[in-house]
């Protein structure tokens, strides 16, 4: 499934030794340089995400990418295998909105040889049916398995709601059953002969190796990628302009409930108090909901902070829907309006800064926040800078800034309506009447 960085992930002051530079091909490289370790991260960015997809072939650019990296042609499936056994090295796949991530974990000596490999699959895939086949079915059951869970499904329903018709975060990166079962080698061969271009790619790193030689290493390995690139349009303003309610009925005990509303874009200066007016919408959720009124055993309230397009988001599993929807509102009011004790505030501003701080010692989190920075704004600093706007957070500043982004919502629910009686359950405001 998608991975979805929320609100919490963490940013740290801006680091030093940070090196920009080009490949010959053109593709851009940001790298800091970490001494101390012989550990290093490297992340590589396929950027366009949903923009590069259609009903038809969504969960193409995971297939394809996922059975290239099942071996090529210099390093057939069985080698390939054994230096992953041999290095320990880790690879994690993300597919998301924006784009598609593959994130290298391993030992300062082994990196070149995995660089090369990793290329080589890109550019020479070696795409066995039966190992792709293999891949593709393991894809089918993760994917099957998650769709048939309501806690996870109702993110997907509420998108229906608020994202409007026809918005390209509608489309899913990780694929549907039916065009995830589709897909064959020779659609995973088309799309990475058109995708694996230079113009397409951002390569960030942060480990031991100094920049002149990881930039060797580089263009010994993806420097081979041929130049060119697509065209990205900007990603629509999300088309909610009423609130509204998507219902699905599922045999279930308990009903599921999320709401979704706008929220600042990447470096908006109401980002940081955004992201802490979420914060205290969470922990307020937790004492109205779960500990005044024992309606629940999970709630929570946040936000992204790392697409094109943001949102903010509430969450309830509860046998209660309706009067959890009406008392998620009334807190998410309170936050608004202002009813809230600065030193709430004070308090989720500074547990941000401290959690920030040391989620960002990872060399994937710092390869990651390099790179979502440099894609989103064209500027690696970007998330960084945030963990300065959270000092001397105020009540008004938060208030404020939900005011300004949060209007109209999405609801969506998956309950039984055998037990639920859809027709009470109703687009609250968010802000209150």
């Amino acid at each position: 499934m998608i991975s979805l960085l929320f609100t919490f992930v963490l940013f740290a002051a801006v680091p030093e030794n940070v090196t920009e530079f080009d490949l010959d091909n053109g593709i851009h490289v940001v790298s800091r340089t970490v001494t101390g370790g012989e550990v290093e991260g490297l992340s590589f960015f396929l950027v366009g995400g949903s923009r590069v997809l259609n009903e038809d072939n969504q969960g193409i650019e995971a297939f394809a990418l996922e059975a290239a990296l099942t071996g090529s042609d210099t390093y057939p499936d069985e080698r390939w295998r054994e230096i992953m056994d041999v290095t320990l090295a880790s690879w994690n796949a993300s597919y998301n909105y924006d784009y598609s991530r593959y994130h290298l974990k391993c030992l300062s000596e082994d990196l070149p040889l995995l660089l090369d490999g990793f290329a080589d699959c890109l550019l020479e895939p070696e795409l066995d049916p039966v190992v792709v086949g293999r891949m593709q079915n393991s894809q089918l059951i993760a994917l099957q398995s998650d769709l048939n869970d309501p806690d996870n499904r109702i993110w997907l329903v509420a998108n229906k709601g608020f994202m409007g018709a026809g918005h390209p975060y509608l489309l899913r990166p990780d694929g549907i059953p039916s065009t995830l079962s589709s897909f064959d080698v020779d659609d995973a061969r088309e799309w990475l002969s058109s995708r694996i271009k230079s113009g397409n790619i951002v390569i960030t790193h942060a480990g031991p190796t100094p920049p002149e030689q990881l930039a060797v290493f580089l263009e010994n390995s993806f420097g081979r990628i041929p130049e060119g690139g697509d065209v990205f349009p900007e990603v629509a303003e999300f088309g909610i302009y009423q609130d509204t309610i998507v219902a699905e009925n599922d045999e279930t005990l308990s009903a599921y409930v999320v709401v979704k509303f706008k929220a600042p874009p990447v470096g908006s200066e109401e980002a940081a108090a955004y992201s802490t007016a979420m914060g205290v919408v969470d922990e307020m959720l937790w004492q109205v909901l779960r500990t005044e009124n024992a309606l629940t055993y999970a709630v929570s309230g946040g936000s992204t902070n790392s697409y094109q397009r943001n949102w903010g988001y509430m969450y309830i599993s509860t046998t209660e829907p309706v009067l959890s929807a009406s008392l998620m509102t009334g807190v998410f009011s309170d936050v608004v309006h202002g009813n809230v004790d600065q030193s709430v505030v004070t308090g989720v501003a500074n547990n941000n800064r401290t959690i920030q701080g040391i989620n960002a010692q990872s060399m994937d989190t710092q390869c990651w926040m390099l790179g979502s920075g440099y894609i989103s704004t064209g500027n690696w600093r970007t998330p960084y800078l945030l963990q300065e706007s959270l000092e001397d957070m105020t009540v008004y500043e938060i208030s404020r800034a939900l005011s300004d982004w949060a209007g109209t919502a999405g609801w969506g629910i998956i309950a039984d309506s055998a037990i639920v009686d859809f027709a009470e359950f109703e687009p609250w405001p968010l802000k209150g009447e």
